[in-house]
């Protein structure tokens, strides 16, 4: 957490898929202060970040919550009072044994720092908090999603876009066309129910579906002499 310049981390899931899993599971490394007063607050009935992971797929920026209405400014106020943090970037998450939770990090970093962390650290925490999702469910007796597969050619283009590489280079290395690369990134997509390609990307690597070590020769095209 420091090495990455973080104030806190937290995890919060709901719906587990167990018996007697009605209570939320958390894991979180704020104050004691922030967690009795959130409690006593009953601001898990308004938490905005809480309801706009409820209502969204996308990584969710603090600084972009809106805050006209003077109750949420009063939550913002009072965390950033009991050092939750002055910014924060929350990943739902949704399975498909219908459970739902939310990774955060938060930083008290200035705007423009945050904004060149949050560019930074966006596609790792997406890794991050999928990894810690299988983690918790794995804790709770459950494999997630044991059962899905991805062929090979699709894997090999997620590993290839996990190293940083663009469609079009994706496509010289394994011999095919960029168009055909992102038919296949669209195609893993569908497969795993994810948003977007990082989103893929981070599920694939949670689910072990991927290796990073290195790459099956079969699927990289010989040279020509």
């Amino acid at each position: 957490m420091k090495a990455w310049g973080l104030r806190n981390v937290a995890y919060a899931a709901l719906n587990m898929p167990t018996p007697g899993a009605s209570r939320p599971l958390l894991s979180v490394t704020y104050s004691p202060e922030w967690q009795k007063h959130y409690a006593q607050s009953g601001y898990v009935d308004l938490d905005p970040i809480v309801r706009s992971g409820l209502g969204g797929i996308l990584p969710i920026d603090w600084a972009e919550i809106d805050r006209g209405d003077p109750i949420i400014r009063k939550f913002f106020g009072e965390a950033q009072e009991l050092d939750v943090g002055v910014n924060g970037l929350s990943v739902p998450i949704r399975g498909r044994m219908g459970e739902f939770a939310l990774f955060t990090i938060t930083s008290n970093e200035s705007p423009a720092e945050w904004r060149a962390m949050k560019r930074e650290l966006l596609r790792d925490l997406m890794v991050v908090a999928f990894n810690f999702h299988a983690a918790a469910l794995r804790s709770c007796g459950v494999a997630d999603e044991s059962a899905v597969h991805i062929p090979l050619r699709e894997a090999s283009c997620l590993r290839w876009k996990a190293l940083g590489k663009t469609d079009e280079e994706i496509g010289r290395i394994l011999g095919i066309s960029s168009h055909t690369v992102r038919f296949h990134l669209e195609s893993a997509r569908a497969r795993l129910n994810t948003t977007n390609t990082t989103h893929t990307v981070a599920k694939a690597l949670a689910l072990g579906l991927i290796n990073m070590s290195y790459e099956p020769s079969h699927l990289i095209p010989k040279k020509r002499n």
